[in-house]
């Protein structure tokens, strides 16, 4: 046998560092109080009460391992163990009752004393209770810390699971409407984390009145509340323990196997504990199948026990992981002058306030195993305050010493008791503590991050003293002498025992048990424990050699690990998205917020925004299992093949090579863009499907071995009989269904506001979710209008850089698609709608866009070109062409005045030029045509341009204005410019000029050089210019949904002879039935009635006209309505053929006239 000893020598001072306890006042426990739960947060399902018990033997589905269909049972049940020692003064008088503790060890002497023995717990069988039998002794949950209207514990991802009126604390109640969290007001590290308070008031044991020596934890004044349910006005028990449990899950690929327990224990008695244990009992179920066919391991380089079914083969052949066990936490002892961790510091604590700022190495008793022990560097020392004893606390940046920490100003972990700073969501301004630049601490009330209660390390730990692996003693109930929880000395022999032992008997339904201790738990004080549960699969004939490898565990344990060193700040998912799901006719729409694109804040990576994309999944069970067939690298299926996945156009793309897990790498994505919704028309009519929607970032490569991107969990919460208690806000269930009966989809109104759109392309409204329509109201779309500027710093042309949409009914603009969103500057557009110009560093809108959906609409725009492009094919002269003339389209101030126009001949002067400067004129190629005498002024025309895009005030064409260059001349002397306009000769710019006759650029020049006057266009020659543009800033569409539900008679009549059984006939099962995976549950019978009214009553019969069922479908969207085959009793129908009877009960009375009759057959 194997066996390692640890020698653990304890030496209590001889003055108590007892204080008063400074936390919440708890009333006592109430067994009214319990409440239950699952934890459900990644792979491992495990149900657990807030009386600190894990699983349970007698109920189903308590414990699972993985969370689907291919997962087996593998607890059956966890208790957390505290057990003392307790030392009573002999008065040597018989005849008096001994009650004064001895607190100090050293003063004991041969017989002056009496020594009580506790084991406090709770567990299902084995407890101590009072003689009636009926009452249990020990842990009861405390009121005041869960919503006392609801069935279960406090869960952070279920606000109505917390207590209405806020959390006890030691000042009252705080922080109403938000999550307690470890670390502080609303901070939510893990993807799940529960949290309940219990304490051990109603251990009578030794306060019966035969009892001769008695123990008064909070002296014999102290008494049990009258309101209390159990044991109510008698004298308060137990040691005077409190017990604060916080339970972890993290969905990370590389932790999604793991569940943590950290249990914070008080002494809130009037005594110094001297002799203190904490521990675990855990009861292995390995398979679930009952074959008590388990094998254990404590490997003590890793301080891991786990377990395995030793042939591999579950409950119904399914083939079980292993369990293991990381004890990560254990007591500190803070005043026995040992380094017990062996991190260089002597008697580090959680529990002192920082008072002095000291040097690098103040406080650290050996340099170097201080550096080997945080893996730090000389350099990396620093002055820092003499309560973080491991200096890894960091103090603000307060640039303008203003004491409050703006947005440019990164606060470290000067972020207050709450444990807020200014970067996080749900920072309402500074709290006591912030900006103080010195890290705080009060007990129960806060603690800012990588100080005292918050850091892990700030501990001088014990480590673990005791494992045993034994087979479980099964005689109930236990004769004394048997390692059961009633039997309080043989338990503590087994918590106290300092050896770590591998298990070496037969093979057996094993037992383990994990115990740090003794050591002294004062009075006042907090000690505490934690572990992690793990699972992976790992190949049996490496399980069973003579080393036990479990490579997959092994790696799963050094993540545990990371998570634990990081204070539980593990790298967190993105924001969890809102999922809506609306069913059609052959498809299914979905569309989810952007709150995990705009809204996320990492911590562990120092609250940056580390969103990358999102995954959408889909299945036909309520375990993903269909889903799940991604393997990893020892063939094991590990993640979810999504049906649809889009990401950041960033430089994360394709697979991680970092963060693997088993070899498998993570998916980026492919640079897609983001959308918000995805039409699934791959599925069923009648055929329920349940969808999540996951938002992932983009990992941590340069964290310890790396760390894989974290996505959103996916829950749906099922009970023992596979029903639906409950979902996340990311799942959506739905059923595919057409439309019921003469069903007409409501009508978008659209035209434009504008009496003439500058912009040529065109918009569509779509109905996406028919149950997000608004009846009646009126929108509009106006487009942002922004200009480029060229190298020159001129204007080059206009551009769109994104749009709005207005309900105009609301008043409230309720979509918009920019570059960025202000707040957090990340992308603001769906897919690739706006694009990014690199040469001339801008965004503009695509040719071709689709927004997200808003309020059940979805907005197509479409335009030829982004930039203003001539439209060449009606472009030309208008009609027959009977003369010639040159036209030149200029290069750049074209695009700022693209106005299709008319030029129009005339017999005689029909325009005079009205511009009053030469100044500022370019020609074709964007020459400034410098000189005055370059330009002449003031000149009439036989023709005129009318520009056909903008109107004046009156609803009117106008007029563009021209001006000519004088042209033909030789360019060696400026002298040949005759300043006279000659329409052989010269050239004519046109363009447009402001309200004060100012030239603001030339859209064409018209020549007529080389053309011999008999050629010139004759009077009522009409020529064409016509421009493809994008939308101007003055552009505005308008629409409006019609009335929401309309129904057709014609159609009515018409999808009543469209009415259907399906199947029939139904022979045994349906192909739409849903999948039930539990093995001890009966598969659902259903058949479907397709295409019936909205509003209707279906009455089933036997041929011979007796009445089977009624069925009423009321309101309900979709033209479907399900049966289960049972008759109006509730039993089970026969087989044989039935007729059924269609009669419609709608608002429009002149439809019920009309009825459907039709027949199905059953066969079983």
């Amino acid at each position: 046998m194997k066996k390692i000893l640890f020698i653990l020598s304890i030496t209590t001072n001889i003055f108590s560092q007892g204080v008063d306890y400074a936390g919440p006042d708890d009333p006592a426990g109430d067994i009214e109080a319990e409440r239950e739960g699952y934890m459900n947060g990644n792979r491992v399902l495990l149900y657990y009460q807030n009386t600190t018990e894990l699983s349970a033997w007698q109920k189903p589905n308590v414990s699972k391992w993985p969370n689907n269909p291919d997962g087996t049972k593998m607890l059956d049940g966890i208790g957390l163990l505290v057990g003392a020692k307790v030392y009573i003064k002999d008065d040597l008088n018989n005849a008096t009752i001994d009650t004064v503790p001895i607190t100090d060890i050293n003063q004991l002497t041969n017989n002056n004393y009496h020594t009580l023995y506790y084991l406090q717990t709770s567990y299902r069988e084995e407890m101590d209770t009072d003689p009636t039998g009926q009452i249990e002794w020990g842990f009861y949950p405390v009121f005041g810390y869960f919503n006392e209207n609801n069935e279960y514990p406090a869960l952070s991802r279920l606000p109505d699971s917390w207590p209405t009126a806020g959390w006890p604390s030691s000042g009252g109640k705080i922080w109403p409407g938000e999550w307690n969290g470890r670390f502080g007001r609303g901070v939510k590290y893990a993807d799940l984390e529960t949290y309940f308070v219990v304490n051990d008031a109603h251990d009578l044991e030794y306060l019966g009145d035969d009892d001769l020596v008695k123990y008064y934890p909070r002296y014999s004044s102290k008494k049990i509340e009258e309101t209390t349910s159990i044991q109510s006005g008698k004298t308060w028990g137990g040691l005077g323990l409190r017990v604060e449990t916080r339970g972890f899950q993290w969905n990370n690929p590389q932790a999604r196997d793991a569940i943590f327990w950290e249990y914070n224990i008080s002494n809130t008695s009037k005594y110094d504990l001297p002799e203190v244990c904490f521990g675990y009992w855990v009861d292995n179920a390995i398979g679930g199948d009952g074959a008590d066919d388990e094998v254990g391991y404590f490997n003590d380089l890793l301080d891991i026990s786990y377990s395995w079914d030793e042939n591999g083969i579950g409950i119904a052949g399914l083939i079980p992981g292993i369990m293991g066990f990381a004890y990560l936490e254990s007591p500190g002892l803070a005043y026995d002058g040992v380094d017990n961790d062996d991190d260089g510091i002597i008697d580090e604590k959680r529990d002192n306030q920082a008072e002095n700022f000291v040097g690098p190495t103040d406080g650290i008793n050996d340099v170097n195993k201080f550096l080997d022990f945080y893996k730090l560097t000389l350099a990396d020392l620093k002055d820092h305050w003499d309560a973080d004893e491991d200096q890894d606390w960091t103090d603000g940046e307060d640039l303008n010493g203003d004491g409050v920490y703006q947005s440019n100003e990164n606060p470290g972990d000067d972020v207050g008791l709450d444990g807020v700073g200014p970067m996080e969501i749900n920072y309402t301004g500074p709290d006591e503590g912030e900006g103080n630049h010195r890290p705080d601490f009060i007990e129960s009330v806060g603690c800012e991050p990588n100080f005292a209660a918050t850091d892990v390390t700030e501990s001088d730990m014990i480590g673990l003293t005791s494992f045993q692996l034994f087979p479980i003693f099964d005689q109930h109930p236990a004769p004394a002498g048997t390692p059961w929880f009633r039997n309080d000395d043989v338990m503590w022999d087994l918590v106290s025992s300092d050896s770590l032992t591998e298990y070496y008997g037969t093979i057996a339904n094993l037992v383990e048990l994990f115990a740090s201790g003794p050591f002294p738990l004062f009075q006042g004080k907090t000690e505490r424990i934690s572990m992690a549960e793990i699972h992976s699969y790992d190949p049996l004939e490496g399980l069973n050699s003579s080393s036990h490898i479990a490579p997959a565990l092994f790696q799963l344990k050094s993540i545990v690990q990371i998570i634990y060193e990081k204070d539980y700040r593990f790298a967190q998912p993105p924001e969890t998205p809102t999922l809506t799901a609306s069913p059609g006719d052959g498809f299914v729409m979905l569309t989810w917020d952007d709150d995990a694109d705009k809204l996320t804040r990492d911590p562990f990576l120092g609250n940056i925004n580390d969103f990358e994309g999102y995954k959408l999944f889909r299945s036909t069970d309520k375990y993903f299992s269909d889903s799940e067939v991604i393997t990893d690298g020892y063939g094991t299926p590990m993640f979810l093949k999504p049906i649809y996945q889009c990401d950041l156009v960033n430089d994360y793309v394709g697979f991680t090579d970092f963060g693997l897990v088993n070899g498998t790498a993570y998916n980026l994505g492919d640079n897609t863009g983001i959308k918000h919704y995805f039409k699934d028309e791959n599925v069923d009519n009648g055929r329920t499907y349940y969808y999540a929607i996951v938002a992932y970032d983009y990992g941590a490569p340069d964290i310890g071995p790396g760390i894989s991107p974290s996505e959103n969990t996916t829950v749906i919460d099922v009970d023992e009989y596979d029903n639906i208690r409950g979902i996340g806000k990311n799942v959506a269930i739905v059923t595919p269904q057409a439309d019921p009966a003469g069903y007409v989809n409501p009508d978008i109104l659209l035209d434009s506001l504008n009496s003439i759109m500058v912009g040529t392309g065109s918009i569509q409204i779509d109905i996406a979710v028919k149950e997000q329509l608004k009846e009646g109201n009126d929108y509009y779309v106006t487009f942002d209008f922004d200009t480029v500027f060229n190298d020159f710093d001129r204007p080059s042309h206009f551009i769109n850089p994104g749009f709005k949409v207005f309900n105009k009914t609301t008043n409230q603009m309720i979509y918009n698609e920019s570059p960025t969103y202000e707040l957090t500057g990340q992308p603001n557009f769906s897919a690739s709608n706006l694009v990014y110009n690199l040469e001339g560093d801008y965004w503009s809108m695509s040719n071709e866009l689709v927004s997200d959906v808003f309020d059940g609409l979805q907005l197509s725009i479409e335009q030829k070109h982004t930039i203003p492009t001539l439209r060449t094919s009606e472009t030309g002269w208008i009609g027959e062409s009977l003369g010639l003339m040159n036209l030149t389209i200029t290069q750049r101030e074209s695009k700022l005045t693209p106005w299709d126009c008319e030029i129009v001949f005339t017999s005689e002067n029909s325009y005079q030029s009205k511009v009053e400067s030469a100044f500022g004129i370019y020609d074709e190629v964007d020459a400034r045509l410098w000189f005055p005498n370059r330009i002449i002024l003031n000149q009439s025309f036989s023709f005129y341009v009318v520009n056909k895009t903008i109107l004046d005030e009156n609803g009117n064409y106008t007029l563009m204005d021209m001006v000519v260059q004088d042209y033909k001349a030789p360019f060696d002397t400026l002298a040949a410019y005759d300043g006279e306009y000659n329409i052989s000769d010269d050239r004519i710019l046109v363009g447009q000029i402001d309200s004060l006759n100012n030239w603001k650029g030339t859209s064409f020049i018209i020549d007529f050089l080389n053309i011999e006057s008999k050629d010139y266009p004759p009077p009522g020659s009409r020529y064409s210019i016509s421009w493809d543009r994008n939308f101007w800033g003055t552009d505005t569409f308008r629409f409006s949904v019609d009335s929401l539900k309309m129904v057709s008679q014609n159609n009515f009549k018409n999808d009543l002879n469209k009415i259907r059984v399906v199947p029939n006939p139904y022979v045994g099962t349906n192909a739409m039935e849903e999948a039930v995976i539990n093995p001890f549950l009966n598969q659902p019978r259903r058949i479907m009635f397709t295409n019936v009214p909205e509003n209707c009553v279906i009455t089933i019969f036997t041929p011979s006209g007796v009445k089977v069922k009624t069925l009423r479908k009321n309101n309900s969207s979709g033209g479907m309505i399900k049966w289960d085959l049972l008759n109006d009793e509730g039993l089970e129908i026969a087989a044989g053929m039935y007729l059924y009877h269609v009669q419609p009960s709608l608002s429009d009375k002149t439809l019920n006239q009309y009825e459907h009759v039709g027949k199905f057959a059953v066969i079983k």
